[in-house]
């Protein structure tokens, strides 16, 4: 090999090697920056769960600014290693500050979003026993979404789980069939699942964007979303969609007005809905 490419070889691992430690960065535990008079507090944490490819950039911004605004605070980072392994840092005192936990998948970019759904169940099953939650918020972007619903599923099968109070979903593609084509494996498991869910003591928000002229927002198209009102229709599920108009698949995530939404949402006193524009 000759030099050149021998430190082009060098400069890419280097590279590579770089942009995974900073996709793995992940924002510090902070404390609430003040308490509010419009907020309700709570010892219920609240999950952060990435999409495919998403990394801790995801929601560091929506973690620091949480906290800043006194919605909750960051306690504990929960890394799923290569090999599954899960790997808590942080300290977590049980005091009523809306504790918030952040999520990441060292392996983000699976062929489908069953780890995800294994390694979600895993993590809420450590919640249970390591912390002694009973139950659990989860804010999921994208493909994160997908397996934050079905992961439900699983708690209400095996009992041993926390139950889920809130749920916000940030454009995740819960039917990926093609009308008049392929259908979904995934989503068929989930409709046969959906006695499960409807007996749910909980509020799901399905929130998804379009952009100008267009039934998508750039990677997931509205139906693929939309597809959970078959599923939660009937039920004791409290089942809203908001939708945002010139709103892409990253904004979902990256947007300061969907920031402010998840917060009085989850824990604001007069739930305000989030202006459609």
């Amino acid at each position: 090999m000759s030099l050149k490419w021998r430190w082009l070889s060098v400069g890419f691992i280097g590279g590579w090697l770089s942009y995974r430690w900073w996709c793995q960065l992940a924002v510090a535990p902070q404390p609430l920056a003040q308490r509010r008079s419009d907020v309700d507090y709570s010892k219920t944490p609240t999950l952060f769960v990435p999409g495919w490819g998403g990394h801790a950039w995801t929601y560091n911004r929506l973690l620091h600014w949480l906290a800043m605004q006194g919605y909750g605070h960051k306690v504990l980072t929960v890394r799923v290693d290569w090999h599954g392994h899960l790997h808590f840092s942080g300290q977590w005192q049980p005091t009523e500050t809306n504790p918030l936990i952040q999520v990441l998948f060292d392996h983000s970019l699976t062929r489908s979003y069953q780890p995800q759904i294994d390694w979600i169940t895993a993590i809420l099953r450590a919640l249970k026993q390591q912390y002694g939650v009973t139950a659990y918020n989860v804010v999921a972007h994208s493909w994160g979404g997908s397996a934050a619903i079905h992961s439900v599923v699983s708690e209400q099968r095996s009992g041993t789980l926390p139950r889920l109070h809130r749920m916000i979903l940030l454009g995740a593609p819960v039917d990926e069939g093609r009308p008049g084509g392929a259908v979904d494996v995934a989503y068929q498991r989930l409709h046969a699942a959906r006695h499960r869910l409807r007996s749910l003591d909980a509020t799901v928000i399905n929130v998804y964007g379009t952009l100008a002229g267009r039934q998508t927002d750039g990677s997931v198209p509205v139906y693929q979303v939309t597809a959970l009102r078959d599923i939660l229709r009937g039920g004791s599920v409290t089942y809203h969609e908001v939708h945002l108009a010139r709103t892409s698949h990253g904004q979902l995530h990256a947007s300061p007005k969907v920031w402010r939404f998840i917060g009085e949402s989850l824990w604001g006193q007069t739930k305000k809905p989030l202006t459609r524009d």
